[in-house]
């Protein structure tokens, strides 16, 4: 009995050590990772025009966009540096009205009028963050981080319904961003939450143009915005 006991309390004792190596996170100078998640844009809109009409009561109605990325990180201490590149997707509804003198138009089948329209955006960035570790104790660590954030917006369309008729509209132009991006990370071992929230510096100001028209006569959409935008991911370091 005696020496079951021993044998007993000998493997209890080796699991618990290998359970602890583990969960153990070694320091290194270099790791690279990846993360998935979910993000919501609230875009700050300062003007809005259609077919050389300034649109009123413009408002917001976020949905959820999908976002994946790689990236590397450089530590040093409680420091670390983060490059990141990343492939985000967005979505959003922009509601708005038209002035009720050209409502008034619409009446005669001028310029067909519309409520809202859908925005989906697909694009390219690439953070560049600097962090600190405001905790860091055994596999548990909290982390701070800030730092500039490149993006490109290779796809925009926005579709419409103007007149019970669905209209999809094209960017003519690539437009580019430049923002800041925050963050908060929560690492459990090499599993962490990542919650990020980041700001346009500088205005996009994009022209769109139906896709569906061939006539020089085609509808146009211009919009002078600014990103506004969260993001929540879950990744795993390597």
């Amino acid at each position: 009995m005696r020496k079951l006991f021993l044998l007993l309390s000998l493997l209890l004792l080796l699991v618990t050590a290998n359970a602890q190596k583990f969960i153990q996170i070694e320091d290194k100078a270099f790791n690279f990772g990846a993360k998935v998640g979910y993000n919501s844009t609230f875009p700050i809109i300062n003007s809005l025009t259609i077919d050389g009409v300034e649109a009123e009561n413009v408002r917001l109605q976020y949905k959820v966009g999908y976002q994946a990325s790689v990236f590397c990180r450089i530590n040093v201490d409680r420091f670390f540096i983060q490059p990141d590149f990343s492939w985000q997707r967005t979505e959003g509804n922009i509601l708005f009205s038209l002035p009720a003198s050209t409502e008034s138009d619409l009446v005669d089948g001028n310029t067909p009028k519309a409520d809202q329209f859908l925005l989906r955006t697909s694009s390219l960035a690439m953070p560049v963050m600097i962090g600190y570790y405001l905790v860091k104790e055994g596999p548990y660590a909290l982390s701070f981080m800030a730092g500039p954030k490149l993006k490109y917006n290779y796809k925009a369309r926005y579709t419409t319904h103007f007149s019970e008729i669905t209209n999809e509209y094209i960017n003519d132009s690539t437009p580019f961003g430049v923002g800041i991006a925050t963050g908060l990370g929560v690492s459990i071992w090499r599993l962490f939450f990542e919650f990020t929230y980041e700001f346009g510096l500088n205005k996009v100001e994009s022209d769109f143009k139906d896709k569906s028209s061939q006539t020089p006569t085609e509808r146009s959409i211009s919009i002078d915005k600014r990103t506004n935008m969260m993001s929540f991911s879950l990744g795993f370091l390597f």
